[in-house]
């Protein structure tokens, strides 16, 4: 009879461990919807944050890198770094001794071509003297031999003795046949004079003269090219090369670094991450990297379409430009003081509500 107490204490214990089980996995049931309930809110209050990034001072354009397009030894540098120059000036010079000389050359020829064109020109009215000149010959070989011929004629019918009269005869019929010879050579000359067209012979010297010109034209723009001229008003920031330097046909490092005048721009690099929370017009803040209590705003003007490495805005082989980033074009606000080219900035990107 006393076993059965025995029996009871497992099945309660047992019952308790089952209870609590049930209650354990109740709680994880209904405490899932809340969670992932309260996902999106989590998210939308990330998507709200700035994106803070960095970027580089630059121009709408970029730095202007210059190079002479013609092989040569650097003769003279006539700027400095730093200064400002308007379009035109010329900034560096490269020895341009051969270059003068083919030019010499090239007019040369351009006058000797238009000296030859001059006399092709003349041409037509020469000929048509020549022709007159020759019909004169050919009116006079035919009077001639006419008057040989009634020469010949009468001799024939003279009544001089026999002798004589063979004698001639015979030098008369070698006159006339001398004369017609010559009544014929020159005909054919006639026809010579009048068959020759003069029109290709002008035309081949206008055809030369368009060629000397072309290579005049050649020439003078290969001594321009010897110097380096400012495109557009703005200001030296690099001289890269020094008198004596000798540059190669090919092109390599750039001889000059030069600021155009115009607007600045930021250049901004966003990684994927955070490339959907930035959007065109988005308002911008930005602090120098070294010194956050200058700021400046601005707006962001284009997004770029593609992911691609990171842009250069100086000519430096060192800058690392492995990392595919987005690239976002910042326009600052008018009215503020510039920032220097190539400087380091803190951006941070506010984003435009859904």
């Amino acid at each position: 009879m006393r076993c059965v107490p025995l029996a009871r204490g497992p099945l309660w214990l047992i019952v308790l461990f089952t209870a609590g089980i049930v209650l354990i996995a109740g709680s994880l049931v209904v405490r899932r919807p809340a969670t992932a309930h309260s996902a999106p809110s989590a998210n939308s209050a990330i998507s709200t944050e700035a994106v803070v990034c960095f970027g580089t001072v630059d121009l709408e354009h970029g730095v202007t890198s210059l190079s002479p397009l013609q092989p040569g030894r650097v003769a003279e540098i006539l700027v400095r770094e730093n200064q400002a120059v308007p379009a035109g000036t010329e900034l560096l010079r490269l020895d341009d001794g051969t270059a003068r000389s083919r030019l010499l050359e090239a007019e040369a020829a351009l006058k000797l071509s238009r000296l030859r064109l001059d006399q092709a020109r003349k041409l037509p009215d020469q000929q048509r003297d020549r022709i007159a000149q020759q019909q004169s010959l050919v009116d006079a070989a035919g009077a001639r031999l006419a008057a040989a011929r009634q020469i010949l004629v009468q001799r024939q019918k003279s009544g001089q003795p026999p002798m004589i009269h063979v004698v001639e005869v015979a030098a008369s019929e070698v006159h006339v046949r001398e004369l017609e010879a010559l009544e014929r050579s020159e005909a054919l000359r006639l026809a010579e004079m009048k068959a020759r067209e003069v029109d290709p012979e002008i035309r081949q010297a206008e055809y030369d003269k368009a060629v000397a010109e072309a290579r005049h034209e050649q020439a003078r723009l290969a001594l321009e090219e010897c110097c380096v001229k400012a495109p557009r008003p703005g200001t030296v920031l690099r001289i890269l090369v020094g008198p004596g330097d000798v540059l190669g046909a090919e092109r390599g490092q750039p001889v000059l670094l030069f600021a155009a005048d115009g607007p600045q721009v930021i250049r901004a690099t966003v990684e994927q991450e955070f490339a959907p929370r930035v959007r065109e017009g988005n308002e911008v803040l930005i602090q120098d990297e070294a010194d956050s209590t200058f700021s400046y705003h601005g707006h962001v003007e284009q997004v770029a379409s593609w992911y691609s490495q990171r842009r250069p805005v100086l000519h430096d082989p060192s800058q690392l430009s492995d990392v595919r980033t987005l690239e976002c074009v910042i326009v600052l606000e008018p009215g503020q003081p510039r920032l220097r080219l190539g400087q380091s900035v803190r951006v941070s990107i506010g984003t435009v509500p859904p």
